[in-house]
């Protein structure tokens, strides 16, 4: 009797996590945008034989975290292009930070054939991507893929990671709220931890952010917040790509190195 209790006890583990990640895949996507650090830079983009844009990116930046949705349709509706992405908050990209002029976030990178025709600095829109990589799409590319809506798919999703914001550590959270066809809300807050030893800068950086535009800003106990949403003048003026799905969402997020939830 013992034995059988817990035979069914293995069999109902298994069928949970069976359920959970069955849950998981339902709404996953594989979006294809690669992952670029010093170890793949040269095959990855040097040495590709399609035209590549890439992102060079901060998960401390609004203005990146905007362009994700945009990138994921290129990815998703334009195969002959490839999206490469690189982290400047992550290891192992010493080499690609010395050898690119880097002065700003998001910062895309237009190349052909391994050199760079073009450059473009800050949020911006699809066509002007594609523009800026001199690219003409193909009667196929230029119908885009309609966006799949998984049946019952959450409608909340909230991810978080940890980076760095002007040398100080901090935590961003991004949520969003979908609708039946579009996001209906996006919502980032920005926790950047102040030290002790610069709290008399504290004060400073508030005023510097206040007077970017970049949303809401208030001190904290530990150093202050910034907050941007739907309502933000700036997030309106991002001119946000709103019909990403959940699963895409997701994936691009993750690929930012985003905790998912």
């Amino acid at each position: 009797m013992k034995q059988f209790k817990s035979l069914l006890a293995v069999l109902c583990a298994i069928i949970m996590v069976a359920g959970v990640n069955g849950f998981a895949a339902q709404y996953n996507e594989d979006i294809k945008i690669v992952k670029v650090n010093d170890s793949n830079f040269e095959f990855e983009v040097l040495q590709s034989k399609k035209p590549v844009i890439l992102e060079i990116s901060s998960t401390s930046c609004p203005p990146c975290l905007i362009m994700i949705p945009t990138l994921i349709g290129i990815a998703k509706n334009y195969s002959d292009i490839k999206i490469a992405t690189v982290g400047i908050d992550e290891p192992g990209i010493d080499k690609i930070k010395a050898s690119l002029p880097i002065q700003a976030f998001p910062t895309f990178f237009l190349i052909k054939d391994g050199k760079i025709v073009n450059r473009l600095v800050g949020a911006v829109k699809e066509g002007e991507l594609l523009n800026a990589l001199q690219y003409t799409p193909s009667k196929r590319a230029a119908q885009p893929a309609k966006a799949k809506k998984a049946k019952n798919a959450p409608k909340n999703l909230v991810c978080k990671t940890n980076g760095q914001f002007n040398g100080l550590k901090n935590l961003v959270t991004i949520s969003f709220v979908f609708g039946a066809a579009e996001i209906e809300n996006v919502d980032i807050v920005t926790d950047v931890f102040v030290p002790p030893e610069l709290g008399d800068r504290r004060e400073q950086m508030i005023e510097h952010v206040r007077a970017s535009g970049k949303g809401e800003v208030e001190p904290t106990m530990t150093g202050f917040r910034m907050h941007i949403d739907n309502d933000c003048r700036f997030m309106k003026a991002m001119d946000m790509k709103r019909t990403s799905t959940y699963g895409e969402m997701r994936a691009g997020l993750e690929l930012q190195g985003f905790t998912c939830q």
